[in-house]
């Protein structure tokens, strides 16, 4: 977006947003959404899409969801600015994706709308009770992140009907991915994800590259890598929260696996860029190719919580967690734990059912792992006292190679993934695009 674009933005709405968000972030913009300046914002139009007006109105949603999506946290000019011009091009975007759907007569229904709103709730890890309850308060309307979610519907059909046929993967491909596995097992591989930033027009490269500076920003501000990655990809894996799934690096571009070699679970990459566009990644994990990982073992566990007071000394806890250990150390399997745990002067006691180890905090896999089956962990601090975990059973993992309508949707994935990039910057370059 060029400077002259940013001033009349600036002109038409951004000095009033940013004057709400230097006051409060939400509370003053909420109180104005029931008023005249609403409608004032529905009639002033922004930017006109092949013919297709977007408003004031909706570009102030689009910034306040990119907001909530950010942390929720008080923003500056500049970074208000910046959020402006990511939410108007994420606006064009979902224009040109809806009008592309009504070329073949896509047809998104309001009960698969509803299931990607409770899907992207359970990602804030909220109901979608609250999360409508904190759009309100955040002065969003749920129908305009509904709005957005029909868009990445819509594009989905799009994709899965006039993009996916276009896809062709042979026998040929799917057995020497195969026979790789078996060659390579003990090798790494890599579970990624992804942000993607699509350049339409190399002229806005820069401009592209201090988008993904920005997001990395709030991403190390920790904000959520899922749910950034359904607000700003442009890559199909964003209606997924970017997941890539578990990889080979024979499955990665040279580009992206240089850096993923370099990366430790957790890690978050600096802006990766190729000829279509710039990458962020998150590492989620590695492990070995065909090789059992013992955090990958299922568990059956129940836990006994003690109580400790908030007033204890030092020396005080020392010896509590002394009697509880002794305590847990009497435990010798799972039967009628609760009346043990009365026994034991337990606080509460439950079962967290059948996991594996790796979904549970890493500070409890080796604990869990050093356990055996009905005896319980050592007592585990927490804020207001101990925890200990019993395990009830363990399955050990078992090693299966992919079979090969997996591995055929997952190279699909791949292509079409690219296929679809590929087709909403041409979208783009052939679009009418005129801003107010």
């Amino acid at each position: 977006m060029n400077s002259k674009i940013v001033a009349k933005l600036i002109k038409l709405g951004l000095a009033y947003i940013v004057g709400i968000f230097l006051l409060s972030p939400f509370s003053g913009y909420a109180q104005e959404a029931g008023n005249q300046e609403e409608l004032y914002d529905v009639q002033q139009i922004v930017a006109v899409v092949n013919d297709s007006p977007i408003s004031l109105y909706d570009l102030k949603q689009r910034v306040l969801l990119y907001i909530i999506s950010s942390g929720n946290r008080q923003l500056s000019q500049e970074e208000i600015q910046y959020l402006n011009q990511q939410a108007l091009q994420s606006l064009v975007d979902d224009k040109l994706k809806t009008q592309e759907a009504e070329k073949y007569k896509t047809v998104v229904s309001n009960a698969e709308q509803e299931e990607s709103f409770t899907s992207y709730a359970q990602q804030m890890r909220l109901t979608p009770q609250q999360m409508e309850q904190q759009l309100n308060q955040a002065g969003i309307r749920k129908e305009s992140m509904l709005k957005q979610i029909e868009a990445s519907l819509a594009w989905d059909q799009v994709v899965g009907g006039l993009l996916m046929p276009q896809v062709s993967v042979s026998d040929e491909e799917i057995n020497a991915i195969l026979d790789r596995m078996n060659n390579n097992k003990g090798q790494l591989e890599y579970h990624p994800l992804e942000i993607f930033l699509l350049v339409s027009d190399n002229e806005k490269r820069d401009e592209t590259r201090l988008t993904a500076q920005r997001i990395i920003e709030q991403l190390k501000k920790k904000a959520s890598f899922q749910v950034m990655a359904r607000q700003f990809s442009q890559s199909t894996t964003s209606a997924v929260g970017g997941d890539l799934g578990w990889l080979m690096k024979s499955q990665i571009s040279p580009d992206i696996i240089t850096t993923l070699e370099k990366m430790e679970e957790g890690d978050i990459s600096d802006p990766i860029e190729t000829e279509d566009g710039f990458y962020i990644l998150l590492l989620a994990g590695k492990r070995q190719i065909l090789t059992a990982d013992k955090t990958d073992a299922q568990v059956e566990l129940q836990h006994l919580y003690f109580e400790v007071s908030d007033k204890a000394q030092s020396d005080e806890l020392e010896a509590l967690e002394k009697i509880i250990a002794n305590a847990a150390a009497k435990i010798e399997n799972c039967d009628n734990l609760e009346e043990q745990g009365e026994k034991l002067d337990a606080k509460e006691t439950g079962s967290l059912g059948k996991l594996a180890i790796s979904d549970l905090p890493k500070n409890l896999h080796q604990p869990i792992l050093d356990t055996a089956i009905g005896h319980a962990t050592a007592p585990i601090k927490e804020t207001s006292g101990y925890r200990v975990f019993v395990v009830c059973d363990r399955q050990d993992p078992v090693v299966r190679l992919p079979d090969y309508d997996s591995v055929e949707g997952s190279l699909s994935q791949q292509r079409v993934g690219l296929i679809a990039r590929r087709h909403l910057r041409d979208l783009r370059r052939d679009a009418i695009i005129d801003y107010k």
